[in-house]
């Protein structure tokens, strides 16, 4: 390992850092697009939209790795039509179209 870099997760999908900073663009773009994101402890229950008194909302289960609660984020984002309209990182947009594609 090169001096200085960060352990991948998952089999070496991205860096610790990426995933995390990934985590939160994608709340932060939810939250543009609407979303009230919360995060909660729901069990073996992965999480996903929801409207709660006519509010978007997004459930990530707390008790998940982040990258769990990225891709059940990546989930919601990709079927939002307007998720297209919002600016986003390379690496985001990246991910969003990989998701999009069946990873």
């Amino acid at each position: 390992m090169v001096a200085g870099a960060v352990p991948a997760v998952d089999g070496g999908a991205e860096p610790v850092s990426d995933t995390l900073g990934l985590l939160e663009e994608a709340m932060q773009l939810a939250r543009d697009l609407g979303y009230r994101v919360r995060e909660e402890p729901l069990g073996e229950v992965p999480g996903g939209a929801c409207a709660v008194g006519g509010q978007r909302q997004i459930l990530l289960n707390a008790a998940h790795p982040s990258s769990q609660r990225l891709d059940t984020l990546l989930d919601v984002l990709t079927a939002d039509a307007d998720v297209g309209d919002q600016p986003v990182s390379h690496l985001l947009e990246s991910r969003l179209r990989r998701h999009r594609s069946g990873r």
